[in-house]
C-alpha cells in the first residue's frame, strides 16, 4: 500500500471514547505549508493545528501560534510502503510545556483486515504500535480514505477508541 497525498479540504469526522467520556472529533488538511526546507500538512482541530510531514509523520501541535508538544524526530505511524510483516522503530522525544519524555517504540503492519466503522465498510491494513512504557495502539489504515478509519489505544489504565463516522476528500484532478 502506497503513501497516499492529502489535499487542503480533506476531512474526517471520528467519534471517539475514552474511559467514560465520549464525543466527536473534526480534522481538517487547513493547509500545505513549508518550514525550514521540510514540508507539512497542517491538520486543524478546533483551536489546533497538528504538524504532519508528507510521509504522515506527526511533528507538532500548535496553539494560538505557540508549539504544544512535539515530537523529535517526527513520530512515525506509518512506513511506506504498508507491507505487511513489515516492521520498524523510533526514538524520539516528546516535547510538551510539562516536561520531555524520551519514547522507544515499535511498530507492525499486521495486514489486510476488512472493517466496519460508522462511516461504512472498509478494506484496511492494520498497524500495531508498543511503547516501552507498556501503552499501544492499532490502526487499521484505508487507502479509500488516505487514513486510519479505527484507533484504538491505552495510555496507562486509560483506554480509547476513535472510529470514522465521515470522510469527505478534497476534489481531485483525473
Amino acid at each position: 500500500m502506497n503513501q497516499p497525498t492529502w489535499q487542503i479540504g480533506d476531512r474526517w469526522v471520528y467519534e471517539w471514547t475514552s474511559g467514560s467520556e465520549q464525543g466527536t472529533k473534526d480534522l481538517q488538511v487547513a493547509e500545505v505549508r513549508d518550514i525550514n526546507g521540510v514540508a507539512y500538512y497542517i491538520l486543524r482541530l478546533s483551536e489546533t493545528e497538528h504538524y504532519y510531514t508528507r510521509t504522515l509523520h506527526w511533528a507538532a501541535a500548535v496553539r494560538e501560534g505557540r508549539v504544544e508538544a512535539r515530537m523529535v524526530p517526527p513520530h512515525p505511524w506509518f512506513q511506506w510502503p504498508l507491507v505487511p510483516g513489515a516492521k520498524w522503530t523510533h526514538q524520539g522525544r516528546f516535547e510538551q510545556r510539562d516536561g520531555v519524555a524520551t519514547y522507544q517504540d515499535r511498530f507492525a503492519v499486521i495486514g489486510p483486515e476488512p472493517i466496519e466503522v460508522p462511516a461504512g465498510r472498509f478494506d484496511t491494513i492494520k498497524l500495531v504500535h508498543e511503547t516501552d512504557r507498556g501503552d499501544g495502539d492499532e490502526y487499521w489504515y484505508a487507502p479509500d480514505v488516505r487514513w486510519y478509519v479505527r484507533w484504538r489505544g491505552r495510555r496507562a489504565d486509560t483506554q480509547f477508541e476513535e472510529r470514522l463516522r465521515e470522510y469527505r476528500g478534497a476534489p481531485r484532478a483525473r
